[in-house]
């Protein structure tokens, strides 16, 4: 039996606007990545994949830039990306929260992770899409 040692997770910045429980539709997100997918079948330097997403007030300035830090010795990959629409993303039910973090996972992986010639990116998101497939058409 092959273990799966996966590490894709899911984080969030806010303000004090969002509602606590919008933030944690990505636990869903996560759950079912984790179950489907395997890093190792996409890399072998890549041990976990991060995705923090940030949802600001535009108004206000926001804690940092889009932009990803890759730790080569621990072998982490975190992608941060701010929210596009944040009065959407404030108002949204769970279900139009999940969609809209999975989107935003999907287009971080062509931001992101598309050039590295160490991680099979075109692979990791055609399975990512299939696998977020019943969110993105809901």
């Amino acid at each position: 039996m092959i273990q799966n040692n996966n590490k894709l997770i899911f984080s969030s910045m806010s303000d004090e606007e969002i509602d606590f429980s919008i933030l944690h539709q990505d636990r869903y997100l996560e759950n079912i990545l984790n179950k489907n997918l395997i890093i190792n079948n996409y890399t072998g330097k890549i041990k976990e994949i991060g995705l923090i997403y940030m949802a600001m007030n535009p108004q206000k300035p926001s804690l940092r830039p889009d932009r990803k830090f890759w730790r080569w010795k621990s072998g982490s990959f975190d992608m941060y990306v701010n929210v596009p629409d944040y009065e959407k993303f404030c108002n949204a039910t769970h279900k139009e929260a999940k969609k809209i973090i999975a989107k935003l996972y999907l287009a971080s992986i062509k931001k992101y992770l598309w050039k590295r010639k160490d991680f099979d990116a075109p692979k990791f998101y055609k399975d990512v899409k299939e696998v977020f497939k019943p969110i993105l058409n809901s």
